[in-house]
């Protein structure tokens, strides 16, 4: 995996001016940016569907789906308004946003007993991920404070990132719109 490295250094006085016992203090933080044509950083997490939880030993891993179109919505929170507007989207348009062959997930802080309710009530057919520590929301940098940032990411077939929409509208038609020919993009390569 490629990675972008940002160097961050203090500016200090010229080494003539300085007392030589000074520390020089030099910063190095190591981003993986997740942008279009990267590998997607790997996602392993518990799930819920309105079943239930998935097995304990079978965690929702992106490395098998491999193969697969892959959209992951990060969002803040089930049963919050938009959240539920977008899921309900989701569920209502998925044969002509997604299609049989895509996979779906949805990844929140949520408990997985609060997704399998959540799911329940609105008879989601999607796998939903419980990040609770916001590990994979922070390697995809969808954080917001303590929750998910509403963000969606179309990964294609071979793993490579096809699609980020940091700024994904629930409640905006354009903001699906824009989704469908992402997922559609990726399903033709």
């Amino acid at each position: 995996m490629m990675r972008s490295v940002v160097l961050l250094m203090v500016l200090v006085a010229p080494l003539a001016a300085q007392n030589s016992s000074s520390p020089v203090s030099i910063r190095l933080r190591v981003a993986d940016e997740v942008r279009v044509g990267r590998q997607a950083p790997d996602v392993v997490l518990p799930y819920a569907t309105r079943n239930g939880p998935g097995p304990a030993d079978q965690p929702f891993a992106l490395r098998k789906e491999l193969g697969r179109v892959v959209v992951l919505a990060f969002y803040p929170g089930d049963f919050t308004a938009g959240c539920t507007a977008q899921w309900q989207a989701f569920r209502d348009r998925a044969a002509t946003l997604f299609g049989p062959e895509v996979v779906v997930a949805g990844i929140s802080t949520d408990s997985l007993e609060t997704h399998v309710r959540f799911a329940r009530e609105y008879d989601l057919p999607f796998k939903l991920l419980s990040d609770p520590a916001l590990t994979i929301a922070r390697r995809y940098d969808a954080v917001d404070g303590r929750r998910a940032r509403r963000m969606v990411v179309v990964i294609g077939r071979d793993g490579l990132v096809r699609y980020v929409d940091r700024a994904f509208a629930a409640l905006d038609p354009e903001s699906y719109v824009h989704l469908g020919a992402a997922v559609e993009a990726a399903r033709k390569e």
